[in-house]
């Protein structure tokens, strides 16, 4: 063997660190021509998926359904999901993930030490599109960039839910669910595997007796309402006086009302339970993850508008009343549990975040079309 051929690097063994000799030519001073521990680093054993989705919390949640999809199509599979540290709760103890990835510093070591059969990224965020280019794949569902900072779309659903994205008049005449899309990008059988919550039993433990301590009797019905709708989209909430006349209503008819929110929804969460109405509770506003994900099992019913309680909700197979104005109703999946109300406005589904014109279209929701909704699930 000649010292050239001696000395070549196999820098796509899955031993190999990159910058710096691997643990066989440091302890063994083997070369890579004659090593019998060289592995390809792109011969997994297994089918490996890498999932990239990174925030909203929400979304994160509603994209679980596609995992179910993906073990009917690839039963011997491992599947990695990178998502932001504050997301990662939705996804703990989910049976379909087997590693569930911190999006943090050190990402790119983990993106540059695997190889994936399959990467589905479907954020357009610069910051999951630059982590789907870095990630060495054999296959790409959704999106990244070539070398020009264009977006390469994966298929013609992808092309198509690029453009709604781009263009909210698209998104306002979009008829199909964001469950319909991401089915047809990552080209899973069906669009209508459920979006998984799971449960953990201390939570389950907690909730049940959160009942117990507020005298909740089991022949009761129990109705979840989340007032809020976060920071970022706020012009998504009903009126908080709506809220009240639905607590006031549904109080007088012998059933609990439990409010559900995190920090985000204090104030009017505040607001509701200032009014003293008989049988109506707040499960608090400083819940983890699991603990809200337990408080909501309790409910028959959850009224709230686009949030990510309505998909916890969905995922936990509850009825569900969900109001829209300035957000897509047709792309929200409720799974044949529930109905969705939107505002008569002309300008519903504007994607805006701050309201344009003198009357916010939430507002006009009547409290007589939320009251009527929920008694059909009563």
């Amino acid at each position: 063997m000649g010292n050239k051929e001696k000395f070549s690097v196999y820098t796509d063994c899955a031993h190999f660190p990159l910058d710096r000799p691997c643990v066989y030519q440091k302890n063994n001073n083997m070369h890579c021509p004659e090593c019998e521990e060289y592995s390809k680093l792109s011969q997994n054993k297994i089918f490996k998926i890498l999932i990239i989705k990174l925030g909203a919390m929400g979304d994160v949640l509603r994209t679980t359904f596609i995992l179910e999809g993906l073990k009917e199509l690839h039963p011997v599979s491992e599947i990695s999901w990178i998502v932001s540290k504050n997301n990662a709760q939705v996804l703990g103890n989910n049976k379909f993930i087997d590693n569930i990835i911190i999006n943090d510093e050190k990402i790119f070591d983990f993106l540059a030490k695997n190889y994936f059969n399959l990467v589905i990224n479907l954020d357009l965020a610069p910051e999951s599109l630059a982590l789907a280019k870095l990630s060495c794949r054999e296959k790409l569902a959704g999106y990244t960039l070539d070398d020009n900072r264009n977006i390469m779309s994966s298929n013609d659903a992808a092309k198509q839910w690029l453009s709604m994205s781009a263009y909210d008049e698209l998104k306002k005449a979009n008829v199909h669910t964001y469950q319909h899309w991401m089915a047809e990008i990552t080209e899973i059988r069906r669009d209508n595997y459920e979006i998984v919550v799971p449960l953990k039993d201390e939570s389950v433990k907690k909730a049940d007796l959160f009942l117990q301590e507020n005298n909740i009797s089991a022949d009761k019905k129990i109705i979840g309402i989340n007032p809020g709708a976060g920071k970022r989209w706020k012009m998504k909430k009903w009126r908080t006086d709506g809220f009240i006349a639905l607590a006031k209503h549904f109080s007088s008819n012998g059933h609990a009302v439990l409010l559900l929110g995190g920090n985000d929804d204090i104030e009017e969460i505040n607001s509701i339970m200032g009014e003293k109405i008989k049988n109506v509770y707040s499960t608090g506003t400083n819940n983890s993850i699991p603990d809200f994900f337990a408080m909501i099992n309790l409910c028959d019913i959850v009224v709230c508008g686009d949030t990510m309680a309505l998909h916890a909700a969905a995922g936990l197979k509850k009825n569900i009343v969900a109001l829209f104005g300035p957000t897509s109703l047709a792309e929200i999946e409720v799974y044949g549990r529930g109905i969705k109300l939107q505002s008569n406005k002309e300008c519903i589904c504007c994607y805006k975040q701050e309201c344009a014109v003198n009357e916010n279209c939430m507002d006009s929701i009547s409290n007589e079309e939320v009251i009527k909704a929920v008694e059909e699930y009563i």
